[in-house]
């Protein structure tokens, strides 16, 4: 697969580098995609937290500057308008919903990938917030509509 998008562009989406094992591997993929050769291009919802520092040079920040997550939906429909990459990768459960929204409204050919780096059950089952209510529901209804879905089975 990287042969055939040598020349393309691969975007990883993320709320911010706040740091944990999502945002690391992220990185390191952004990191092994670009070593291999291809136009990376890391989207934040907000590019901030001690990860930002392990970004590689060949690697592009593109900053949403959004307070949160889901007001990165506008900023994310106009990359992705703009720029067009050859694949999404998504982690984290409420970006990727905002990842799935967006690659639908802004109707472009883009392949998208979303990842869950939790257990879910566990991640909120004991939280009161309102988007934990919701999310197991949101997964239920929109990952179907991802191109693919990776689930971190094990570290």
């Amino acid at each position: 697969m990287v042969k055939k998008l040598n020349s393309k562009k691969i975007s990883l989406f993320l709320p911010s580098l706040r740091g944990g094992g999502a945002e690391r591997v992220m990185v390191n993929l952004a990191r092994g995609f670009a070593e291999q050769g291809l136009k990376v291009d890391l989207v934040l919802a907000k590019a901030e937290g001690p990860y930002l520092s392990q970004v590689p040079s060949g690697v592009r920040v593109v900053d949403l500057r959004a307070s949160r997550v889901l007001a990165s939906l506008p900023g994310l429909v106009r990359y992705l308008r703009r720029e067009r990459p050859a694949a999404l990768l998504s982690a984290m459960d409420h970006a990727n919903i905002v990842a799935i929204w967006a690659c639908k409204i802004a109707g472009v050919s883009c392949r998208l990938v979303v990842s869950i780096h939790t257990t879910l059950s566990l991640a909120t089952g004991n939280d009161s917030n309102l988007r934990s209510k919701f999310m197991p529901r949101f997964i239920r209804w929109f990952y179907p509509w991802a191109d693919a879905v990776v689930a971190v089975s094990q570290g």
